[in-house]
């Protein structure tokens, strides 16, 4: 639990604001100038006590566009997608789906072959709070946008 309440700490930080549409990227730094990625933060539903986020990794393509993280298709790598619940009246965030599949079955193990560990939601939690920890220590801000793109 204690996981899930400095996440959403951090969360107000990296986004002041949940409303409706309310987004942020924050750039990460790389060694290769050719690569590059962006952190995405978008607000999916707002309401009273709860809103749900979408957080992925959008990565850099040839030319400087940037390709959402659903666009990018690899047998090797799928970067990091995950919507996460704020419960605000809690002050707590929790992941709700990882690479689009609920986390509520990550605890429930109903025979041998299922793919998900016992811990493995605490895992994701734990996977968010790096990565907002990543954002927040490391994080390039909102890149300058010129005619031509990204610069």
């Amino acid at each position: 639990m204690a996981v899930c309440d400095a996440n959403y700490l951090r969360l107000r930080k990296l986004l002041p604001s949940f409303g409706l549409d309310a987004q942020r990227r924050i750039g990460l730094p790389s060694g290769d100038s050719a690569a590059g990625a962006l952190v995405e933060l978008r607000v999916l539903e707002h309401f009273r006590y709860t809103s749900t986020l979408r957080i992925s990794l959008c990565l850099a393509a040839l030319g400087g566009a940037h390709y959402h993280s659903s666009h990018y298709h690899s047998s090797h790598y799928r970067p990091p997608v995950m919507l996460v619940r704020l419960y605000h009246d809690a002050a707590t965030a929790e992941v709700i789906s990882y690479q689009g599949r609920a986390t509520t079955g990550f605890t429930l193990l109903l025979s041998d072959t299922m793919e998900f560990k016992p811990d493995e939601k605490e895992q994701v939690n734990q996977f968010l709070a790096e990565w907002l920890t990543l954002c927040l220590e490391l994080g390039l801000g909102e890149p300058r946008q010129t005619a031509a793109g990204v610069a």
